[in-house]
């Protein structure tokens, strides 16, 4: 009777240390997947800001052709005399 008490003790010691060595391994396998995300972020939003910096010129197409436009009105105008 003794035994069996001490063997299910012991069984429950394994499984418990088991149950801990799993959670533990995922655990860890969890925080190693998050850092990687982590670098991976990191590196994407370095080639975002780098992407922004290398398009930054075209934002000013928008105010170089409205000033194109303006500098055609007032060459027209000119050219007619002031008439429209």
């Amino acid at each position: 009777m003794i035994l069996a008490i001490q063997t299910g003790w012991i069984a429950g010691w394994v499984a418990g240390g088991a149950v801990t060595v799993v959670a533990a391994t995922l655990l860890i396998a969890i925080i190693a997947l998050g850092r990687r995300i982590v670098r991976q972020a990191q590196d994407i939003t370095a080639a975002l800001d780098g992407a922004r910096d290398n398009t930054d010129a075209m934002f000013d197409i928008a105010r170089t052709n409205l000033a194109m436009a303006r500098i055609v009105q007032a060459l027209q105008a000119l050219r007619s005399g002031g008439r429209q």
